[in-house]
């Protein structure tokens, strides 16, 4: 079985989403859908290919699952030892955009 574990940036990610639902009033959602997280990426110990790659990085090392509207994207290693969570984040934003430098 792969170690599995969440990066600085995808557990602050996933505090930030579960903060955010607790300040709409949705403090039972938020209770859930953290479990519903967890148990997800708990599964990649298990079956570390289980995500498709990620389609804008083509890497298949660099995969992702989905849950409800987010996407977690992580990486294995070479023996699927190891799974690191790299971000958490809706699907309806972009991967990997960055604010260009001003000129």
């Amino acid at each position: 079985m792969a170690q599995v574990r969440l990066t600085e940036q995808a557990q602050s990610e996933l505090d930030a989403i579960i903060d955010y639902y607790e300040r709409v009033g949705a403090a039972d959602f938020a209770e859930v859908f953290e479990e519903k997280i967890i148990e997800t990426i708990r599964r990649l110990g298990r079956f570390p290919r289980m995500g498709r790659m990620v389609p804008e990085i083509g890497d298949a090392a660099i995969r992702e699952v989905l849950y409800r509207h987010y996407r977690i994207v992580y990486v294995t290693d070479r023996d699927d030892e190891e799974v690191a969570v790299l971000t958490i984040f809706q699907s309806s934003q972009q991967f990997g955009a960055l604010d260009s430098p001003e000129e």
